[in-house]
């Protein structure tokens, strides 16, 4: 989970990676886009495997290919050798996602499944630390390969670690069919859908590849949901999906995601434009956030081995939304305690409620659809964000050119223009964002008797 989180780091070179590169805005974006498309469409089927193959096999296999995509990506010289190899990273990155969360419920007692899942999210949340201050250090002293070679040592920990000390792990069932058919389909089906959303802004919804893959999504997905009913052993079974533990789980992260994620592409603005503090003072806030994930995931961890889950993650979507709502409140006078203070909220409430969501998921589910269900969370964080760009972020431009218009007619002009135009499309979607956490919290409720799927 550490590893996969690492690759938040890519978000800060990547304006170094456009000079090396020597590209374009819009080009580079592919870095982005075919990652993510790439790791959401694959990760259930790649935990399907694991659940086939075993969880030890998978792991070790994605590590590999994940230790791979990092010496040749750094290797490259053009924009498309490096996109070619992102896309073999989500490979490995998906099978990290996949298996880790499983690997960690098999390691740990049952009655610690809580702390299990605790160490799993605050592991995702170190991730993310580390890859933003990393990067960012990196990037005042070498050049952009840096943040991808720095990860290698890591891996090769990693890969140590399973090859001496995973042993002790259910036995795989080879005899199982492949749902190739419903692999396929879903793979095109989500990775259309995140590509058509990731491209819809930044090249225009009427554009002929949006309007592709937009019409690719359902058509694919019809094909997926008929082969689940078929299928002997499907990719994603229906009756995973009908369980009230795993849908609401998936539902109420893919939620909390989406409005969790107006930070990661609102707040830097506000940051750098209207405080003009710099990139130091941004890694400095998104720290503590990761800080207060990392250590909030542990302590939920211990606390739902003792008083249950559906508290404590209650608890955190509560916190998340109670935490973005304080930030749409935050002026161009805002000091450095109000904003860490606001923002500390969010990183407590994420903590609380990954942590709670992933053992709803994986308590309640059987042993030999673990990595499968492990899957599925990864996808719903991923298209949670997908989700928030593409909605909110459009909001948030609409908002952002009206208010800027109005303004321009009051007899608004200069930097007074800009920094309330922008301060009042911030405050809106911030709103929205905590409106989307909330919605989370009567859909996370919705538990049916405790059952396994």
């Amino acid at each position: 989970m550490f590893l996969a989180a690492l690759d938040i780091s890519v978000n800060v070179a990547l304006p170094a990676m456009r000079t090396g590169l020597g590209s374009d805005l819009h080009s580079i974006q592919w870095v982005i886009v075919v990652f993510v498309a790439t790791r959401a469409g694959l990760v259930i089927g790649i935990g399907n495997l694991a659940d086939k193959f075993g969880l030890k096999s998978i792991f070790i296999l994605g590590a590999g290919i994940y230790l791979f995509s990092m010496v040749f990506i750094s290797l490259s010289d053009t924009l498309s050798y490096v996109v070619i190899f992102r896309i073999t990273q989500a490979i490995g990155t998906g099978s990290l996602y996949a298996v880790s969360p499983a690997i960690a419920a098999q390691s740990f007692p049952t009655n610690r499944q809580g702390l299990a899942m605790g160490f799993t999210t605050a592991s995702q949340a170190l991730g993310m630390l580390a890859g933003t201050i990393g990067a960012g250090w990196l990037m005042l002293w070498f050049p952009w390969q840096s943040v991808f070679l720095f990860r290698i040592p890591f891996l090769l920990m990693a890969l140590a670690i399973a090859l001496i000390f995973m042993k002790h792990f259910r036995r795989s069932d080879k005899s199982l069919p492949l749902d190739i058919l419903g692999g396929l389909t879903l793979m095109i089906g989500l990775c259309s859908l995140v590509i058509g959303l990731r491209l819809g802004r930044a090249i225009g919804w009427l554009d002929p590849i949006v309007v592709s893959c937009l019409i690719l999504t359902p058509t694919a997905m019809i094909i997926f949901w008929r082969n689940a009913s078929k299928a002997e052993y499907p990719v994603l079974p229906k009756n995973l999906l009908k369980s009230r533990y795993f849908a609401t789980a998936l539902a109420s992260m893919f939620l909390a995601h989406m409005g969790i994620f107006v930070i990661w592409f609102v707040f830097p603005f506000y940051i750098i434009d209207i405080l003009g503090l710099g990139a130091l003072f941004l890694g400095v806030m998104l720290a503590v956030m990761a800080s207060f994930n990392t250590v909030s995931s542990l302590v939920s961890g211990y606390l739902i081995d003792r008083i249950g889950h559906r508290i404590i993650g209650l608890t955190g979507l509560l916190s998340l939304s109670l935490g973005l709502f304080t930030m749409a409140y935050l002026t161009p006078d805002s000091n450095l305690f109000e904003i860490g203070f606001r923002i500390a909220i969010v990183g407590i409430g994420i903590g609380l409620f990954q942590s709670a969501a992933y053992y709803q998921v994986i308590s309640n589910t059987s042993g030999e659809r673990m990595g499968t269900a492990s899957g599925a969370l990864s996808m719903s964080q991923s298209f949670g964000t997908v989700f928030s760009v593409a909605t909110i972020g459009a909001i948030f431009a609409i908002i952002s050119q009206t208010e800027n218009n109005l303004l321009n007619a009051s007899g608004v002009l200069g930097t007074d223009l800009k920094v309330l135009a922008f301060m009042k499309a911030y405050q809106d979607v911030f709103h929205i964002g905590s409106i989307v956490a909330l919605v989370s919290v009567p859909i996370f409720t919705l538990l049916s008797k405790r059952n396994s799927t």
